[in-house]
């Protein structure tokens, strides 16, 4: 008997909304970026990253079904197929930058958040997140695999009040904007949808990664209710972001976590433990998030480690990549988390459309017409 499309689509769109419901989720810094300095068109931009990903992620899973592939290699082989020799490493050099930034957003949050918290200097803070995340990736990287799942739903749970409070808060406001449809004077459309649709390749790389749990995908519907539960709980995310940060413009523009600095200057008059449940609540963000990106990094970096010798050892190996991309990604944090998202995530975009998007929605339908 086949599955319904909810049972075979919905967990896989569930991996996918647990990586999401992370640091830079809960900080508000998309938002900031993206989607609400163009006002009531951030309801509209916010849809780019969910409708984008969903497509790509859909036609992933129709190539995953159509050609058994469940891992990353084999799927670059058969999407590019005789061009695989020169395209993979270029996908490899991609998923890691992908993997840099990723862990440069959160050791540059962590620096802001160490600051927040202690007033400890933001390179002081991000080095010690840093270097929390690589004595877990060294030790611990089981234990916060396990309670990956279960921060997943302590964070979107909270995230959710936290919106709750924030629309009690600012309620006249948010609702003269969205009655209004008010738009900033400054506000350059064009140039905003252009940053969305960016925003929106830069997670073009997520149904190569998804494949691994596409075992299921059986039929046309299963892959099309995969994408679709992947752009309905992606579009869910970014809407509740959108709705905390909105109403609180222009003024929470100033601050690089916007989340925090409404918390500070307005939640905790409503909550007056807001601040400190904020505080442990992304905390551990930081560290679910940090550790999987440097293990993916070091994952990669250790194929071109020496196979005898010191360096030959699992633990060593660790050990000298961790350090090594440590001080990389404490240097880019130095450029700010507003910068790192902004420019980081729009190259990745950039990227995307060519190396991913273009191959896996225009060249492989192509090719299955004409094999048909």
């Amino acid at each position: 008997m086949e599955s319904s499309g909810f049972k075979v689509g919905f967990p896989i769109g569930a991996v996918f909304f647990g990586s999401l419901v992370g640091p830079s989720m809960i900080s508000g810094i998309f938002s900031k970026v993206y989607f609400v300095p163009y006002g009531a068109w951030a309801f509209v931009f916010a849809l780019s990253f969910p409708v984008i990903t969903g497509i790509i992620i859909g036609f992933s899973a129709e190539l995953t079904r159509r050609h058994k592939v469940y891992d990353y290699n084999s799927f670059c082989r058969v999407l590019y197929g005789r061009f695989s020799p020169v395209c993979t490493p270029l996908m490899e050099i991609y998923m890691l930058m992908a993997q840099i930034l990723t862990l440069s957003a959160v050791v540059s949050m962590g620096g802001t958040f160490m600051h927040q918290l202690a007033g400890w200097p933001p390179l002081a803070g991000a080095l010690f997140l840093g270097l929390i995340c690589l004595i877990l990736v060294l030790r611990g990287a089981a234990m916060i695999r396990r309670l990956a799942s279960v921060f997943c739903v302590i964070l979107a749970a909270g995230f959710a009040l936290l919106t709750g409070a924030a629309l009690y808060s600012q309620w006249e406001q948010f609702a003269f904007i969205v009655s209004a449809w008010y738009v900033p004077p400054e506000a350059d459309l064009g140039f905003g949808v252009w940053r969305a649709l960016l925003f929106g390749f830069s997670g073009a790389c997520n149904g190569m990664v998804l494949c691994a749990l596409m075992q299921k995908v059986e039929t046309k519907k299963h892959a099309f209710a995969t994408g679709l539960w992947c752009f309905i709980l992606t579009a869910f995310v970014l809407f509740l972001e959108v709705m905390v940060i909105l109403p609180y413009t222009p003024e929470v523009m100033v601050s690089d976590v916007p989340t925090m600095w409404i918390i500070q200057n307005f939640l905790t008059k409503i909550l007056p433990s807001a601040a400190l449940i904020y505080f442990v609540v992304m905390f551990f963000a930081l560290v679910t998030s940090g550790v999987p990106a440097y293990q993916a990094i070091i994952a990669r970096a250790a194929k071109i480690m020496p196979a005898e010798g010191l360096w030959s050892r699992p633990l060593a190996q660790r050990l000298l990549i961790g350090a090594v991309f440590l001080g990389a990604v404490l240097l880019i944090s130095r450029l700010g988390l507003t910068a790192i998202v902004s420019r980081g995530y729009s190259a990745l975009g950039a990227v995307g459309i060519p190396l991913i998007a273009i191959p896996t929605c225009v060249l492989a339908p192509l090719s299955w017409r004409r094999k048909s």
